[in-house]
């Protein structure tokens, strides 16, 4: 193999976050999940600032990595 020809990668397609994968085992959960994400993306009742640190603080607290 020349060193100067490219390398291929191999991609199965954007990859879904761990907690949405194993929510798509039950599909009523996966689309429940998906809405919630879609309401709060939609609020303007908030500044989206607030909004993140929010999100943030929580996730600190109970200790989630996503």
């Amino acid at each position: 193999m020349n060193p100067l020809t490219p390398l291929r990668v191999l991609r199965r397609g954007p990859v879904m976050p761990g907690p949405y994968r194993t929510a798509a085992a039950h599909k009523p959960t996966l689309f429940g999940k998906l809405a919630m994400e879609r309401w709060v993306g939609m609020s303007r009742s908030v500044d989206d600032r607030l909004k993140t640190i929010a999100q943030l603080r929580t996730s600190a607290i109970i200790g989630c990595m996503w």
